[in-house]
């Protein structure tokens, strides 16, 4: 319990930011989080950032977290925003159907390996104005990116060449477009309904990154696991444009200067621990579990084989292929410490 504490006031301490002159009226903003109480994203990052701007701003700025599902879910915060019966949300934009179309590039396979230099690197081309047409509505506060998907089987492959025949649940179109590519055929299931097909060997795996793994026992269903990079998602902590923009100035800036590229790592961060949390017991038991990697070879070919993907993805998103050059670009700098 007193290591808890202690951790806890850790990260609250490093959340502090540094102090702004008060602000003369308070500011109260609802965000839901759609998550369970106590998450782990809300002990890691939610609540610090939260106290970060109480800090800040000498409670001028006071975000009221919400937790559990009452107000708001995954599938309606958009519109909960919008409407501002809550102010600040978490968005998946995959959810939202044809709003984040060049968004998705940051779910394109072998772009990135990590998930805390890929969520710096997103937030930094969101800067750019690369995206602007698809955020005139939003104001994103943070943008964390998941760590890259792998292939969670039930057993060994007979080869590692490609995923021929295997059945193998996906989520989205670019996912499906991916393990088609390379063999397989892919399904859509529910997130809950993963474990019992697999139970039943009514699939043969997963592509899903080691951070789902644990909160939803996958483990104990799958035993090899293929660490690769065939695309991600994301999480990103938003505001209405609008009612952005009824704030003042002052308001304004003291929520950008503390979020930002600070909030995409913190929540990045946080998804790492989960990744890394929910890998030990596997790793921890090899007579159950085999973790491998590609071999360059097979990554090459893995890699050739998805090429048209991309290349498709590049040819129907007017600036696609620049958008991505750009998104790798900066995920190089970052990585070289820029």
């Amino acid at each position: 319990m007193k290591t808890s504490v202690l951790i806890i006031a850790l990260i609250a301490a490093f959340f502090a930011g540094r102090p702004t002159r008060a602000l003369a009226d308070e500011t109260n903003l609802i965000f839901a989080t759609t998550e369970p109480a106590g998450s782990d994203d809300s002990m890691r990052v939610f609540t610090p950032w939260a106290q970060r701007l109480a800090t800040a701003t000498n409670n001028a700025i006071r975000i009221d977290l919400r937790e559990g599902l009452a107000i708001a879910n995954s599938m309606n915060i958009y519109d909960r925003v919008q409407s501002d019966v809550v102010q600040v949300g978490i968005l998946i934009p995959s959810l939202i159907g044809g709003k984040f179309p060049l968004t998705d590039v940051a779910g394109l396979p072998f772009v990135t390996d990590d998930s805390v230099n890929a969520s710096v690197a997103f937030w930094r081309l969101y800067k750019t104005g690369a995206l602007d047409v698809e955020y005139k509505d939003i104001v994103p506060l943070g943008i964390g990116l998941f760590p890259p998907q792998d292939v969670q089987l039930i057993k060994a492959p007979p080869t590692l060449d490609n995923l021929n025949g295997l059945r193998l649940r996906v989520v989205g179109k670019l996912s499906s477009e991916l393990v088609q590519k390379l063999g397989a055929t892919p399904l859509v299931l529910d997130p809950g309904d993963q474990y019992t097909a697999l139970q039943r060997h009514m699939i043969d795996g997963v592509i899903s990154s080691w951070m789902s793994m644990g909160p939803l026992h996958l483990n104990d269903v799958t035993g090899y696991h293929v660490e690769t990079s065939l695309g991600t998602g994301m999480f990103i902590v938003f505001m209405a444009r609008q009612k952005f923009n009824s704030l003042s100035a002052t308001v304004q800036q003291s929520i950008l200067d503390n979020s930002g590229e600070f909030l995409s790592r913190s929540l990045a961060t946080g998804f790492e621990a989960r990744a890394t949390a929910s890998r030990a017991p596997a790793a921890a038991d090899p007579a159950r579990h085999t973790i491998v990697q590609l071999s360059a070879a097979q990554s090459a070919a893995w890699a050739k084989a998805i090429t048209p993907v991309i290349d498709n993805w590049t040819a129907s998103h007017p600036g696609g292929a620049e958008l991505l050059a750009n998104y790798r670009r900066i995920i190089a700098e970052v990585k070289a410490g820029k």
